[in-house]
């Protein structure tokens, strides 16, 4: 499709009074903040975890799904925004590994923004989206795991989880001996899954979170319909945590996500580093616990992986830094980011993302009814780094144009950018993970970037 029918059909969705971005050149200017979240001081750190390779890693394969993690920070999202995570074409957008449950294999998502472990039992139930029943092979799950837990369900407690797409899973929850990797966490507390509208790729069974314990998504009593995150919730310790609580592994975890043209692969390290060869010269900066929602216990302790950058690097015609307080009036305001597995793109503040977009050559168009900035699948991106404790971190041009089957919307021919506009919750998805080695040192409450350009 030449560029004038993909404006002319980016000018259709957005209305005839819309006219595409220009190339931005001019300082940014200063607006008021529209954040909805509260930053809490963190105490000082418990000193780093020595980084060094780990004799526990696994492969991390391209799941031919949508990226479904993190659907505590979609619902945040869709609730504040009323938007959701997901582009117009985002198959093959997850990750995934494989984990021993129960003696047996399975595929599983890997996120790093939600808690639970999940698998889809043997008998599950689905619906489709206006939830009429339907075969069990319309979900798409994997192999099936047994309808039963090694001393039985957990009494008066119930499985419940929600995406910002529509989908859910409800079920009982039990214990389990759970491997990954070299690692097994005996009788760990997981999720069967029995009931769901899900839409799988017929290889995953499901969903492994490394988020805090915060998001976990178990309820006291049977009836779902019922939960509520402030009264009925029932905090437990997911297998991440549990794995550092036992000793097993040092209180760490770290990604490379590498590149592909339809999402790569990389790995995951438990209790230190992968062992891929990078530039070993990392970068740490504090975690913070923001508030995203009214949730009592989120509120007060740690919940997604959140640190605040300084700013960002662009350069179009000339090269120009931005610090995040240029966006308030406020000086004191900062602009915390969530690092997300389970989110394919780059979420910032509008007005950067703005920016950026403006900076392609040629410009991109934002695809109102998408809610994605697009362009040709051959555009030129810009220049674009993300500043964290005074080191820039570039992002390639291979994340910040999305072409290939991950980015390609078939119904404009255009491609999706990298980096998009969100208003109040900002994310640092796969289009950052996979320009860095991110270590998650849980135990000194930091996030570490290095570098990672060598593919």
């Amino acid at each position: 499709m030449i560029w004038s029918s993909f404006l002319a059909a980016a000018l259709l969705l957005q209305g005839t009074s819309a006219t595409p971005i220009k190339r931005a050149t001019d300082t940014i200017s200063k607006r008021a903040a529209k954040a909805k979240f509260t930053v809490k001081d963190t105490k000082a750190f418990a000193g780093a975890t020595e980084l060094k390779t780990s004799n526990s890693v696994l492969s991390l394969k391209t799941a031919g799904v949508k990226a479904k993690g993190s659907s505590a920070l979609h619902n945040a999202v869709r609730a504040s925004t009323g938007r959701t995570l997901l582009i117009p074409s985002e198959e093959g957008a997850g990750y995934s590994v494989n984990i021993t449950f129960g003696g047996k294999t399975f595929e599983v998502i890997l996120d790093t923004g939600s808690s639970d472990l999940w698998l889809a039992e043997s008998g599950v139930k689905c619906v489709d989206v206006d939830m009429d029943p339907v075969a069990t092979a319309e979900c798409g799950f994997g192999p099936l795991a047994s309808a039963s837990f090694q001393d039985g369900a957990i009494a008066n407690e119930n499985f419940n989880i929600s995406y910002g797409d529509g989908e859910f899973l409800t079920g009982v929850l039990g214990y389990e001996n759970v491997g990954v990797a070299n690692i097994t966490v005996d009788k760990q507390e997981v999720a069967l899954v029995n009931y769901a509208y899900w839409e799988g790729d017929n290889v995953t069974s499901g969903l492994m979170g490394f988020a805090y314990p915060t998001l976990t998504s178990a309820y006291r009593g049977t009836d779902a319909s019922v939960d509520n995150e402030n009264t009925t919730a029932v905090q437990y310790t997911n297998w991440i945590f549990s794995a550092i609580d036992q000793g097993l592994i040092d209180p760490m975890f770290s990604l490379a996500i590498e590149r592909g043209s339809n999402g790569g692969g990389g790995q995951l390290a438990l209790g230190g580093l992968p062992s891929l060869a990078f530039n070993h010269t990392f970068t740490s900066t504090p975690l913070k616990i923001i508030e995203l929602t009214p949730h009592a216990v989120e509120a007060k302790n740690y919940s997604y992986y959140t640190i605040i950058p300084d700013g960002f690097l662009l350069s179009g015609e000339e090269e120009t830094y931005y610090g995040f307080q240029e966006f308030s009036e406020d000086p004191s305001t900062t602009y915390p980011v969530i690092v997300d597995s389970g989110t394919t793109l780059v979420y910032l503040p509008e007005r950067v993302a703005d920016d950026v977009n403006a900076l392609f050559d040629p410009p991109s168009v934002y695809i109102e009814e998408e809610g994605v900035y697009e362009n040709y699948c051959d555009a030129v991106p810009p220049t674009f780094a993300i500043r964290i404790n005074g080191t820039d971190f570039y992002i390639s041009g291979a994340e910040l144009l999305l072409t290939g089957e991950l980015g390609y919307d078939e119904y404009t021919g255009g491609c999706v950018t990298g980096v998009q506009p969100m208003d109040g919750i900002y994310i640092l998805g796969d289009v950052f993970l996979k320009n860095v080695i991110a270590v998650f040192d849980i135990g000194a409450s930091e996030m570490r970037f290095a570098p990672h350009e060598k593919y």
